[in-house]
């Protein structure tokens, strides 16, 4: 397991512009948002004494992806160690614990650490599956190969394939968990919560501050947090980063005797969750650049025929067996890795950095010029569970000038500057 105790660093450097700028510790903030990311945005401030004012778009919070009935909680693990995968590690790892401290806390939700299957239903998975065992690049308590009998005895069921184990993964009830969390902020009252405000224009004023242009009239904020998801990400300023939106619709089904006794979660092409409340889950749909979250009956029939697809016969499951469905927008980022901390200056970087594309090593040792009270968490993908506790540690310390839990150059690779910084080096702006 990664080390999470590593100091913040800010000792100027030959890459200035992956220096993380330091602020005054604020005494309040607004987060816009509703979903898993503001929830722990919300709980890890407040728990440092910082007063939230949290500004939702709906009724009531977690109506956006975090609304689903039933969600996984499991890393991103490619079959090399790469940087993609360490970090998922070490963000699943942190939420694993966060969420468990929560529970132990009183503040309870629907789970299940029943472990997740990812099926080698296919040769190509199969392949993949014989890589990992040959070469053994994590950890067993991570991920361990198993055969079909294996496979089969986790399940609960028959299954004709093995495939990769995660026994410490499970699933979790996202509603019940982002309520649970704002209940816990809320406790420490430094939390308000004000719903039915959509934010629809960012202003900053000459003391950089911010004005917000929302449905129920302007609104004066010294610092911002957006932890919004796909459906806010043509707001201005925050429409600069390559941020794009994929549907996704999950189905909802109803137990039988075929079913019953799953006991894991599995991952095929898809995934089917236990039993929770007597219903299932499989999904789910994946629509590039789409806003619609109108559910339909294409999108539970594409998730049927994908279940049946990948793993025959497994459940003899119709459209008569469906109790509800759900269309929601993952926000995604182009290198599949999400997005914390300070806004850039997107047209300073061009400028300030501009050598970079002649030489990529060109030494800098001025901080990146950022837009002055401005921050972000966002970009979590489909695996928002896994990611935001870690996320949201990160943006304390931004904050609150703490100690990171990861170092330097892993700390990059989530900036929000790193796309300009890439694009000026790849001379995209030439």
């Amino acid at each position: 397991m990664i080390d999470r105790t590593k100091k913040k660093n800010n000792q100027l450097e030959n890459k200035g512009y992956q220096i993380r700028p330091s602020i005054k510790r604020p005494d309040h903030v607004a987060i816009i948002g509703g979903g898993i990311a503001s929830a722990c945005v919300a709980y890890a401030l407040t728990q440092k004494k910082i007063a939230v004012t949290l500004y939702c778009k709906d009724t009531e919070i977690a109506q956006g992806a975090s609304s689903n009935h039933v969600g996984a909680l499991f890393p991103l693990i490619h079959q090399q160690v790469d940087d993609i995968s360490l970090f998922y590690q070490q963000a699943f790892w942190h939420a694993l614990k966060y969420y468990k401290d929560l529970y132990n806390k009183g503040y309870t939700y629907s789970h299940d650490w029943c472990g997740l299957l990812e099926i080698s239903y296919k040769i190509a998975l199969e392949k993949r599956q014989g890589i990992f065992q040959k070469s053994n690049p994590w950890p067993e308590e991570l991920i361990t190969s198993v055969n079909a009998q294996k496979a089969s005895k986790i399940a609960g069921i028959k299954l004709k394939h093995g495939g990769l184990f995660m026994p410490s993964a499970g699933w979790i009830a996202p509603a019940e968990l982002v309520q649970q969390l704002f209940i816990a902020a809320k406790a420490s009252q430094y939390l308000t919560i004000k719903n039915q405000l959509n934010v629809s224009v960012l202003h900053q004023q000459h003391d950089d501050s911010w004005q917000l242009e929302t449905n129920k009239g302007s609104i004066n904020e010294k610092l911002v947090i957006f932890c919004g998801g796909a459906e806010s990400i043509k707001l201005n300023v925050i429409d600069e980063l390559p941020l794009t939106s994929v549907r996704g619709q999950i189905t909802t089904l109803a137990t039988n005797d075929h079913i019953k006794s799953l006991s894991t979660v599995i991952c095929h092409k898809g995934y089917l969750t236990p039993a929770h409340q007597q219903q299932h889950c499989i999904g789910a749909t994946f629509e590039k650049d789409s806003f619609d979250i109108t559910a339909t009956n294409a999108g539970d029939q594409y998730n049927l025929t994908m279940l049946e697809k990948c793993l025959p016969k497994l459940v003899p499951w119709s459209e008569q067996d469906i109790t509800s469905n759900k269309a929601r927008l993952r926000c995604m980022t182009p290198d599949h890795l999400p997005i914390v901390g300070a806004m850039p200056n997107i047209a300073q970087h061009k400028k300030v950095y501009a050598h970079l594309a002649k030489d990529k090593n060109w030494r800098y040792q001025d901080p990146a010029p950022m837009i002055k009270n401005l921050y972000l968490l966002t970009g979590l993908g489909a695996r928002g569970l896994c990611t935001a506790p870690l996320l949201a540690d990160i943006l304390a310390a931004d904050l609150t000038d703490g100690e990171y839990p990861l170092e330097k150059q892993e700390l990059f690779n989530l900036s929000p500057n790193r796309f300009v910084i890439r694009d000026i080096i790849r001379r995209k702006f030439i």
